[in-house]
């Protein structure tokens, strides 16, 4: 009989391979949330070239002066700069992410101003309907994208004329820089004498002088920080005045009957309400709203923000790159310096896929969703 083997005393008793895994079955698996918002930050640039392109045609129709005593093109441009917050709030609370005191505020807007009663003028309707919350291709996955504002609009005074640690309020409308505008035309106005500026005229900072604008001192040219000079052309301020010397001598006897609020160096804009000048009254916005119901009346076609809803175009799914152009933009040596716009020319990305064609045109058209080019000379890294 032959001895047994040693390697048979030590061979491991066979089992199934799959009985390892028995002790690790019920595991719970934690997936990664990908349904988290996404949001970019919108740009007015279009919308301002749009506005200025209003003015021009409306300072040049003699019917529209006369039946629209109280129009003035820097009331044009207040009415959309607030319109453009307001919508950019909508979206905001579409997505739930508006803090008490913006929601707080919009909804004291509507009580007093209620969707249906606000114009919008036909040329401004499909970009202002892109601002707003959308939901890409695959709900489960991922979240809404929407326009994002920041929390403190404005710098805690005045006199900081805008915030400049911050790159976004170079594309938002600059509303206390469009009641500088107003309120230095209304000293032109109050001289002895008066003066009347004349179309492209009204030029309220200048390279070579020392000027007050806003509450704010700006040197000479030479001895602005770059901050400051871009300022000078901040959304609301990047046109030369459309009016003539005519109609601003008309505006100035309507001037005191907008009510506008007093201002002083010292006025925080941080909080939203008292950035669109909105904190103790609004009835100054009341009369500026008339003016807007004629200009919407006098183009064909114009809605309400009530036809624009806070969520559904997916055209700010699509970005727009803006083209290098032929002649870069150059630092602004006054407000409304010519040399520092630039031109829209643009091609469109996105990680979307199967939009609608009309969806594509809009985005392109609107080109609030964009990225600026790389070698403008500040606001290269928008975007």
């Amino acid at each position: 009989m032959f001895p047994e083997s040693s390697t048979s005393k030590t061979k491991l008793e066979t089992t199934d391979p799959l009985s390892f895994l028995h002790g690790f079955t019920g595991s719970r698996i934690v997936h990664s949330n990908q349904s988290k918002l996404s949001y970019y930050y919108p740009s007015c640039h279009m919308m301002d070239y749009i506005v200025h392109s209003m003015n021009t045609t409306l300072c040049d129709s003699f019917y529209f002066k006369r039946a629209t005593p109280n129009y003035h093109p820097y009331i044009l441009r207040l009415y959309c700069g607030v319109l453009f917050w307001i919508q950019c709030l909508r979206a905001g609370n579409d997505v739930n992410v508006l803090t008490n005191v913006q929601h707080e505020f919009l909804n004291g807007v509507f009580v007093n101003h209620p969707l249906e009663t606000l114009p919008v003028p036909v040329p401004l309707l499909k970009l202002i309907e892109t601002l707003c919350s959308s939901q890409p291709e695959f709900p489960p996955h991922h979240g809404k994208v929407y326009p994002r504002i920041p929390v403190q609009p404005g710098p805690s005074r005045r006199d900081a004329f805008m915030r400049n640690d911050v790159l976004e309020s170079h594309f938002l409308p600059n509303v206390p820089g469009i009641f500088a505008l107003l309120e230095d035309l209304n000293r032109l106005f109050s001289q002895d004498p008066p003066v009347y500026p004349k179309r492209d005229k009204h030029i309220p900072v200048t390279e070579n002088a020392v000027s007050t604008f806003g509450h704010k001192t700006f040197g000479l040219h030479a001895d602005r920080t770059e901050a400051e000079k871009w300022s000078l052309v901040s959304p609301g301020l990047q046109y030369p005045c459309e009016a003539d010397q005519k109609l601003n001598e008309a505006f100035a006897e309507r001037y005191h009957d907008f009510e506008f609020p007093v201002t002083a160096a010292t006025d925080s804009l941080s909080k939203i309400s008292s950035f669109l000048h909105m904190k103790r009254k609004m009835a100054w916005f009341t009369h500026v709203k008339e003016v807007a119901n004629s200009v919407a009346a006098s183009f064909e076609g114009s809605g309400t923000l009530d036809d624009c809803s806070p969520h559904g175009v997916v055209s700010n799914q699509v970005m727009a790159c803006l083209s290098l152009p032929k002649h870069l933009p150059e630092p602004p040596t006054c407000t409304a310096d010519k040399c520092a716009t630039y031109e829209f020319s643009y091609k469109l990305k996105s990680t979307a896929h199967n939009l609608p064609a009309l969806a594509e045109a809009a985005a392109a058209f609107s080109q609030t969703h964009i990225r600026m080019f790389p070698n403008h000379p500040y606001l290269r890294t928008f975007g």
